[in-house]
């Protein structure tokens, strides 16, 4: 009897080992790992937050194309790549908006400079939906984002949407 209890509780083990790796795999992907840390790093960025837009933005998709024209893996808008390429002294071409590389440290690059600007994630990540001048109106008297001013909804969810990604990317971490 014991055995079976033994082999039963193994069986049960594996199962549930087996199901967090499948959970992990599909829901919480870490694509593109060796660039997410490399330019996370150098921009002060957590990757876990990276790892979240991308997500949000793309799905991992790294030729994925919005109906406002927002390009690759972290929805990199033509102005706004053209403004960071010029920050960074580069040349600037649409179709390096698709190269996974340059768009993961574009929208790194972007990010510090939305932290440098408002000091949070919860504005940051705002700002990063609906842009820099929308959020005002959000910020509490902190410089925080009071969920319940959000005054647009995609960008509310976008918001919520980040943060369940996130603390997901966040406890993966200690895997």
């Amino acid at each position: 009897m014991k055995k079976w209890i033994l082999i039963i509780f193994s069986c049960v083990c594996l199962i549930t080992v087996i199901a967090f790796f499948i959970f992990h795999f599909v829901f919480v992907p870490k694509r593109y790992n060796k660039m997410v840390n490399e330019y996370s790093q150098k921009y002060n960025i957590e990757p876990a937050l990276v790892y979240a837009i991308i997500k949000a933005e793309s799905g991992f998709n790294p030729k994925a194309k919005s109906q406002v024209g927002a390009m690759g893996l972290m929805q990199i808008m033509q102005g706004t790549g053209k403004w960071i390429a010029s920050e960074l002294n580069e040349d600037f071409s649409e179709n390096n908006l698709y190269d996974p590389k340059t768009n993961i440290r574009y929208g790194c690059f972007y990010l510090n400079y939305l932290f440098k600007k408002f000091g949070n994630m919860g504005a940051v990540i705002c700002a990063y939906n609906a842009g820099e001048g929308a959020i005002r109106p959000w910020l509490n008297e902190n410089g925080e984002i009071d969920e319940d001013k959000i005054s647009f909804s995609e960008t509310k969810n976008y918001y919520k949407k980040v943060m369940k990604y996130y603390k997901l990317y966040k406890s993966d971490e200690i895997f």
